[in-house]
């Protein structure tokens, strides 16, 4: 367990009365890159990585689910330069990260895992979708006892992983994020989606609904436009 300096809850637009431990929070983030992959062709044609691309977290965003409300959305300056800002994917540019020109509330990478970091030793649950990437990439170990992964939830073993934008489409009926990302959107989504598979597994419709999307996505290509278009 680690302490907390007060100021690093005081420099936050809104200081968050943190959730503890048992309750859960709502998780996503968007990374920026700070190191382009390296690879080389042999003479066979095959590609042989020779350094491996690196990420850094360049917004990060947790809901208190007991209301639905923002506890954390910060834009995180990375401790190295940004070599590719990942925009289209991000919705980051260089500007949103720049202490001179910046809306947002900055904070240091230091500090970003110090607030999650205070959060798991709470003993808080975080749900999202494709946690595991997201805290390999914070480099924070989170217990699984305290992940709530809806892309584990709405898989079939040894089947392909289901996109967030496809669920929400599918079993919340509403379209979310086209190509740009947005990470207080998509905590909000994992959330919905979690309760979704509460709600299902408490009437005894889980099993049949998943199969019903796995079913539906071969049809479509796991294409949310052709999704909507069949769906009519």
């Amino acid at each position: 367990s680690i302490e907390i300096p007060d100021n690093l809850w005081l420099d936050a637009p809104l200081r968050p009365d943190v959730p503890t431990y048992g309750e859960i929070v709502a998780f996503d983030a968007e990374f920026v890159q700070t190191q382009n992959e390296e690879s080389i062709l042999t003479a066979t044609g095959s590609k042989v990585v020779i350094r491996e691309g690196r990420n850094a977290v360049g917004r990060m965003s947790i809901l208190d689910c007991r209301a639905g409300n923002v506890l954390i959305d910060d834009h995180v300056v990375p401790r190295e330069p940004v070599v590719d800002y990942l925009t289209r994917f991000s919705g980051i540019t260089p500007s949103d990260l720049d202490p001179k020109s910046s809306p947002h509330h900055l904070i240091t990478a230091g500090n970003a895992y110090l607030k999650m970091r205070y959060l798991v030793d709470k003993g808080c649950k975080f749900v999202g979708h494709g946690l595991r990437q997201d805290f390999l990439t914070v480099n924070l170990f989170v217990p699984p006892s305290q992940i709530i992964d809806t892309v584990d939830i709405f898989r079939i073993e040894n089947r392909r992983y289901v996109s967030l934008r496809f669920l929400v489409n599918y079993l919340l009926g509403r379209d979310m994020q086209q190509e740009i990302h947005d990470s207080v959107e998509d905590s909000r989504a994992a959330y919905e989606l979690y309760l979704k598979a509460q709600e299902l597994k408490e009437n005894g419709t889980f099993d049949d609904i998943l199969r019903q999307i796995y079913e539906r996505g071969q049809q479509v290509d796991w294409k949310v436009a052709e999704l909507k278009q069949f769906s009519r």
